[in-house]
């Protein structure tokens, strides 16, 4: 479990010793922007569990935005939050963690299963690991991903079902099982978690406060786009604190949900093309999400292209000694190209679950393709 960035004992302090729920859960097909009191709640909760406060530090590297109008370059002091050194080299442990912290344990006896891209999986499989009451954790992961997050979570003990691209995509839309699971299959007494939930949003959202805490005079905060609990959540906690920091959302051209739905008023098909950067994008926006991101106040996508990214994974391991997925380098990508303006920015590196074979492509300056099941 190691080579995953977690040690046993490490997994034991994530998932021992839950509280006792002291939030109501959110009806299925629901879902509420997080209330700043939740949030400082939450980051007392994580802490608690070893969850990891990770590093902000300063980018090794001087950006400069070439002028316009006749006015003076302005330049860019990036910082990155290394939420690829969290505990399983995910952001998605704090939501996680959150979740099973304030879900009654009746609900969990029979197990829990999630439609995932591997990080929010891996997550949950950490904590199931170590705890008896939650018999097992199933991961549901679309056949287009790169088999590498299947190894990693069978590795964690995770039951992993395979589904065709559309049948997948539909249990994020229905939030539920999809129709291939016939209703005998006894799959149906698992509870159903939502990597965009409510209180996924809340345990997610503590990367805000630290930001502050840390860079309290921060002009924007970019984030990778997925499923937009996470960047609406971030908005709307900055939002209630008075920050005038902007949350910003980062796509890979491959996949750019958000940006679309800007462009068309509204959720709509966007194409989907399996790429390296696998941790992000999809069909749409989630039909129940477009509202909360509405007014949550983010209302920016930065599109960054496979070659931006490769260029961002490299300036991280040559110059920081950091290891990021695809997806977790997509902010980086953004403000190095300028997209995120000027100022101090903040980018969030959400994962370091990168295919040791991508990584190696990536740092000979190959964008790699995706290695499909």
């Amino acid at each position: 479990m190691a080579a995953f960035g977690i040690l046993p004992s490490e997994a034991a302090a994530v998932a021992a010793d839950i509280l006792k729920p002291h939030v109501e859960q959110q009806p299925t097909g629901s879902f509420t922007l997080p209330d700043l009191q939740d949030v400082r709640v939450a980051q007392q909760v994580l802490q608690q569990r070893g969850v990891r406060r990770t590093r902000l530090i300063k980018l090794n590297k001087d950006i400069f935005l070439l002028p316009e109008d006749g006015q003076k370059a302005q330049s860019v002091e990036i910082y990155i939050k290394l939420e690829s050194e969290q505990v399983c080299n995910t952001f998605k442990t704090r939501g996680a963690v959150n979740y099973i912290a304030n879900t009654d344990p009746e609900l969990t006896k029979h197990g829990i299963v999630t439609p995932s891209v591997g990080s929010f999986g891996q997550a949950l499989a950490t904590i199931v690991n170590d705890r008896q009451d939650i018999p097992h954790c199933t991961v549901l992961l679309p056949d287009q991903m790169d088999p590498f997050r299947c190894e990693i979570l069978e590795a964690l003990g995770a039951k992993v079902h395979s589904l065709p691209f559309p049948d997948w995509w539909l249990s994020l839309e229905t939030r539920c099982l999809p129709d291939c699971f016939p209703a005998e299959d006894a799959l149906h007494n698992a509870h159903f978690i939502h990597p965009a939930s409510s209180e996924c949003s809340v345990g997610d959202s503590t990367i805000a406060l630290e930001i502050l805490e840390d860079l309290p005079d921060v002009d924007a905060i970019v984030v990778p786009f997925c499923t937009g609990g996470f960047s609406s959540g971030i908005s709307h906690v900055l939002a209630q604190m008075n920050s005038q920091a902007r949350v910003l959302a980062a796509e890979v051209s491959s996949s750019t949900p958000l940006h679309t739905a800007i462009g068309a008023g509204g959720p709509t098909s966007c194409g989907h093309a399996p790429s390296f950067v696998d941790q992000i994008g999809g069909e749409n926006v989630l039909p129940f999400m477009w509202e909360p991101i509405k007014s949550s106040g983010l209302g920016q996508s930065l599109v960054v292209t496979q070659e931006e990214v490769v260029g961002a994974i490299q300036t991280l391991l040559n110059d920081h000694n950091v290891v990021a997925e695809g997806a977790g380098a997509t902010p980086l990508a953004a403000a190095m190209a300028g997209r995120a303006g000027g100022g101090k920015i903040c980018c969030v590196i959400t994962g370091g679950n990168i295919n040791p074979e991508f990584l190696t492509q990536v740092m000979h300056g190959q964008v790699p393709g995706p290695r499909l099941a």
